[in-house]
């Protein structure tokens, strides 16, 4: 048999005397496969002309960065296919089918045939299971399946697995769930029984399963399979709109909803139904649909149009938003709150001459709501954009004195100190010193520490603003305030720890780490996720172990929950110098500090900016199809690779570390060159660059500190300070200059 371990150790097979696609070969397996499909891409132009050599590199390179559609164009017609490489060529082509849901099975067959090793044979006899699975040709998809984990111990539970999946008798099923070691492999054995019934059209013991699974969303669907006429759809049907009226899972309405929809037509009293779940739970498109088919048929009562409203707003239908926010008028209750979001409606829809006269109605006429807290704070923020500083002041100073145990009055203070801090600087200084005496609790304490801090320095009291600079920096040490008050007082806000920069290695995490990355090399995405899951969790039962668990999980390229490992870890005591270059880490470090400094940028701000947006996981991709390290939207992309002059675009590429680098940093350094201090290219990054032109109308955003307080958006003037902070960390921690 063959351990997981020896899968890590496959190198790819020797190339002849071709030396370009020896240094292109050598980059795909320094985890640069980009870099080779630069180097061959004027010889893999055309594919005939090609040396086999630099073919089968060009197409190690492409499956790397999920290039399918060009590992087809350079490896399909290739005559030498079966004739060299022991038909690597045709097991790329088999990963290729499955990647693009095509047939597999023959080029997977044509690559076991060629296969010249154990590993090479143990390997593609999963990749035929594979393909078999995915034709629905079960039997054999479970015979190659145990034939590869005769081969595969060490992923020998997960291929059991994977066999009792498709086998249709449960005497079988159990035998080999029995068969199970891995605590975490025998967890997936209820799952991997509902999902065997259902797939041979035991629809009833699927559904007991999946509820026995708690997977609700799954087993309707599997209900909804098992009618076969009207009657028995539309108790279904019922039975999911009683389901909706409860208290359901997020994850399980969504599931759900798809399953309903199949369903056939709803009552208008079930589409109200189904609309409110469906607003719960974030699914907006559904929502919106279910509010206006209720509508069209019965009037919606407040609160519906309330949630109508809201799902509006949440889709950016900020106009229709407003219109069905103004319609709530006949529930007391409701009408404040209506009121102030009828106007913060308007000014996203970017009607501001109505959203003012609208939030002058809701202030003059539900005065003694708690609603009329947020009314003045966004009467002051338009005030500001209006450059009236006096009408402003006098809006803060309102709620700050009619509500002074409204959650906005911290930061109504704050921005009155702001308004304050030009003109009349000790004024100022009382004012955030008040605040951090009011709301010591308060987001915005640290804040007004630090501000207090220099508008004292501002109004030449130098005593009162090192006291106060002294106070922001040892409230947080590791926050942007105390950063900033670190150096007014030209020292450091933070120091590293001392010892050692990994951890010691912990031979149970070593090994969960060798099955994720073997999985993942078998294409076994799911089960390197339970794996991944179950190595996390490790982390929070044994604090001894996060460091090593966090470090892991960097390792097999989940940064993204390492660092969530390790603060955790940090949060519960545990801070040594280990966690915290887990919580900070760099990956790909030579690429950053190249691209980095091949657009002139500070390193340590790229390695911020990138933690926040991405947390390092190269696979990221946002609500709004940002994607990569540096969360680059496609069409931001397409744009880029084009003045970089990309031999070939695909939107896959924003996933492959160095392109999001490349792109990425040069994208940041355009805003640099336009707005030089780093708040407002930051800004600019997160937020676009029209929004700074005009928040740099706003009272003395020429000092790039006050720049980032005035930013309006919660999101965009948290990544500012978020990203600067970072960056002063990853200097202690790396010594990036």
């Amino acid at each position: 048999m063959i351990p997981s371990a020896c899968l890590l150790l496959v190198s790819a097979l020797s190339l002849q005397a071709d030396s370009l696609a020896q240094r292109a070969d050598s980059l795909v397996r320094a985890g640069r496969p980009w870099r080779a499909t630069v180097l061959l891409s004027s010889k893999l132009a055309t594919p005939a002309t090609a040396t086999a050599e630099q073919l089968i590199v060009g197409a190690r390179a492409a499956a790397a960065w999920d290039g399918w559609s060009e590992v087809e164009r350079l490896l399909r017609t290739a005559p030498w296919i079966d004739k060299q490489y022991a038909g690597e060529g045709r097991e790329l082509l088999a990963r290729s089918a499955l990647e693009r849901n095509a047939d597999a099975i023959p080029d997977a067959r044509l690559s076991l045939q060629q296969a010249t090793t154990e590993v090479n044979r143990a390997t593609r006899l999963l990749l035929l299971a594979r393909a078999h699975d995915r034709a629905n040709a079960l039997d054999s998809a479970s015979v190659n399946y145990l034939a590869a984990a005769s081969k595969l111990s060490g992923v020998a539970d997960w291929l059991r697995l994977r066999a009792a999946g498709v086998t249709s008798d449960s005497t079988t099923r159990a035998t080999l769930f029995a068969g199970l070691n891995s605590r975490v492999a025998r967890a997936r054995a209820l799952l991997t029984d509902a999902q065997a019934r259902e797939r041979s059209s035991d629809f009833e013991g699927a559904a007991r399963q999946f509820r026995r699974a708690n997977l609700e969303g799954s087993a309707f669907r599997v209900d909804a399979l098992a009618s076969r006429d009207d009657a028995s759809r539309a108790a279904v049907t019922q039975r999911i709109v009683v389901y909706l009226r409860g208290t359901p899972r997020d994850a399980d309405v969504r599931q759900t909803l798809e399953v309903l929809d199949k369903l056939g037509a709803l009552s208008s009293a079930d589409e109200l139904i189904v609309a409110r779940a469906a607003s719960n739970a974030g699914v907006l498109a559904r929502a919106l649909a279910g509010f206006a088919r209720a509508a069209a048929s019965t009037p919606l009562a407040a609160a519906d149009r309330m949630s109508y409203a809201s799902a509006l707003s949440r889709s950016a239908r900020y106009a229709d938003a407003a219109r069905v926010y103004a319609s709530v008028t006949d529930a007391p209750a409701l009408a404040p709150a209506a009121s102030y979001q009828h106007a913060r409606a308007l000014v996203q829809a970017g009607e501001g001459a109505g959203a003012r006269a609208a939030l002058r109605d809701a202030i003059r006429t539900y005065g003694s709501a708690p609603e009329t807290a947020a009314a003045l704070l966004l009467q002051a923020d338009l005030l500001i954009d209006d450059a009236d500083f006096t009408g402003a002041a006098q809006s803060l100073h309102a709620l700050i004195t009619r509500y002074p145990t409204a959650p906005q009055a911290p930061l109504a203070q704050f921005r009155l100190g702001l308004v304050q801090f030009t003109d009349t600087p000790a004024t100022a200084a009382r004012t955030f010193d008040s605040l951090a005496t009011l709301h010591p609790g308060s987001d915005e304490a640290i804040a007004a520490r630090y501000w207090a801090a220099r508008a004292y320095d501002r109004a030449r009291k130098p005593g009162e603003a090192q006291s106060r600079w002294q106070a922001a920096r040892q409230s947080a040490p590791l926050g942007y305030y105390a950063m900033l008050a670190a150096d007014r007082l030209h020292t450091t806000s933070w120091t590293a720890p001392t010892g050692p920069d990994t951890s010691a290695h912990v031979a149970l995490v070593d090994a969960a780490a060798a099955r994720v990355t073997a999985l993942r090399r078998l294409g076994m995405d799911v089960e390197a996720r339970f794996e991944i899951d179950a190595l996390a969790d490790r982390a929070t039962t044994t604090l001894a172990e996060a460091a090593a668990v966090a470090q892991a999980l960097l390792q097999v390229g989940e940064p993204a929950r390492g660092v969530r490992v390790a603060l955790a870890a940090i949060e519960r005591g545990n801070a040594s110098r280990a966690l915290f270059r887990a919580a900070y880490p760099i990956v790909h470090g030579d690429a950053l500090v190249e691209e980095s400094r091949r657009n002139g940028l500070d390193p340590a701000l790229v390695a911020g900016l990138i933690r926040q947006e991405s947390s390092w996981n190269p696979r990221a991709v946002s609500a709004a199809s940002a994607r990569g390290l540096m969360q680059i939207l496609p069409s931001v992309g397409a744009s880029l690779a084009a003045s970089h002059k990309y031999p070939i675009w695909n939107v896959a590429l924003l996933l492959e570390p160095d392109v999001s680098l490349e792109l990425g940093t040069a994208h940041l350094a355009s805003s640099l060159k336009r707005d030089a201090p780093p708040a407002r290219a930051l800004a600019a990054y997160n937020a676009g660059a029209s929004r700074v032109t005009r928040w740099l109308q706003r009272p003395g955003t020429d000092d790039p500190e006050l720049f980032a307080e005035w930013i309006p958006f919660t999101e965009t003037r948290d990544y500012v300070r978020i990203v600067q902070r970072n960056a002063a960390v990853y200097r202690a921690l790396y010594g990036l200059k």
